[in-house]
């Protein structure tokens, strides 16, 4: 239930109880597997804070058993992979654990012993695979409507879709909001993203802040946090100052006086390329009530730069420095995925973002705005 969950974000984490104390910061590990062919190196990697992967141990199993002694100075993220098939991820606090695995039927049922953590990591996995799959429905659904050219269908589905996320993410915050501090939960902000819900994780991380100030994981998540709140929804927009096509520097601040949708895409980008006809649309309408485009093209290419705005006919600002998600601007904004989009009032502040400006979304806004 939990397989793409566990495989991108579960993070075990150790507790530190003081240097002092070596014995309580020396964890066992111990794995007992059943059935299937056991041949095969058994690898217990742990996972920085910035989700790089670092090998600890290795070893095969004797007698269906394999044991690990690792010694920790704080919470951690550890995954055990088991013979290249698949991996386990768990939560620790300050006990041992051990981990039974049963492939007698290919199946790898595990229990794992020792961590009550876990066991709330796993059910926040199942809520998501639950919530996963039902999107998924929808989706070849949609797939289907579109090959059919079924106008109303896809205009149903889509907003369905909306419907199904915006219950899902209440129920996933209620859920989380009563559980006991757990790193669990900062776990889940890889999925509920800190960028469009911010007031949430604003009072996780003061709930969360006295007992876990000094683990680099929250460490981690309380950078994201402030980076994000630069430029969430009520914050100035940080400047940019890119060139544009011919070399020159454009920045954004000089489109103070106007409602500005600063738009970052790609020729690349097949998502992007289908809402450029949109934002085209909405920017005939409402040119010249105030109503500007500055958008940041994360090509690596100028050609393809350059062929994306000459296809899509775009008449407004473009500018980049070719340098794909390691943009300068990029990085300010903290953009992972594109399409985003910002929408600046003429004092430059940031009024909405990313999914409020897409579709028919944008038009409302602007009308909103201007009227």
């Amino acid at each position: 239930m939990v397989k793409n969950l566990i495989k991108s974000l579960f993070i075990i984490f150790i507790y530190s109880c003081g240097s002092s104390d070596s014995a309580k910061n020396e964890l066992n590990i111990s794995i007992q597997i059943e059935g299937g062919d056991n041949s095969g190196e058994v690898r217990l990697q742990k996972v920085n804070s910035d989700y790089s992967i670092e090998l600890i141990q290795s070893g095969n199993f004797v007698n269906n058993n394999i044991e690990f002694d690792v010694y920790n100075e704080e919470s951690a993220l550890y995954r055990i992979d088991i013979l290249g098939k698949r991996s386990v991820d768990v939560i620790l606090n300050d006990t041992d654990i051990s981990i039974s695995i049963d492939d007698s039927n290919s199946t790898f049922t595990t229990n794992i012993i020792g961590s009550p953590d876990t066991d709330i990591l796993i059910g926040i996995g199942d809520k998501i695979s639950s919530y996963r799959s039902e999107i998924r429905e929808l989706n070849m659904a949609f797939i289907d409507a579109n090959n059919e050219k079924d106008t109303q269908k896809i205009n149903s589905i889509r907003e369905e879709v909306s419907f199904k996320r915006n219950q899902f993410e209440l129920s996933l915050k209620d859920y989380l909001n009563d559980l006991d501090n757990t790193l669990a939960v900062l776990i889940t902000a890889g999925y509920l993203p800190i960028s469009e819900n911010i007031s949430f994780w604003e009072k996780i991380y003061q709930r969360y802040l006295p007992e876990f100030k000094s683990n680099s994981y929250f460490i981690k998540f309380e950078s994201d946090l402030i980076k994000l709140r630069a430029v969430s929804v009520g914050s100035i927009a940080p400047e940019i100052i890119l060139n544009d096509t011919t070399g020159n520097p454009v920045s954004l601040s000089s489109y103070r006086g106007k409602y500005v949708l600063l738009d970052f895409w790609a020729a690349w980008c097949r998502p992007c390329i289908e809402e450029n006809p949109n934002i085209l649309k909405n920017y005939e309408i409402f040119k010249d009530r105030g109503f500007e485009v500055f958008q940041v093209s994360l090509d690596r290419s100028r050609k393809d730069w350059v062929r994306g705005i000459k296809q899509g006919m775009l008449p407004w600002i473009n500018v980049s420095d070719l340098r794909y998600y390691q943009s300068e601007a990029a990085q300010l904004y903290n953009i992972n995925k594109i399409p985003s989009a910002f929408l600046l009032d003429p004092d430059g502040k940031i009024i909405a973002k990313d999914t409020q400006l897409r579709g028919i979304n944008l038009y409302n806004k602007l009308q909103e705005v201007f009227n």
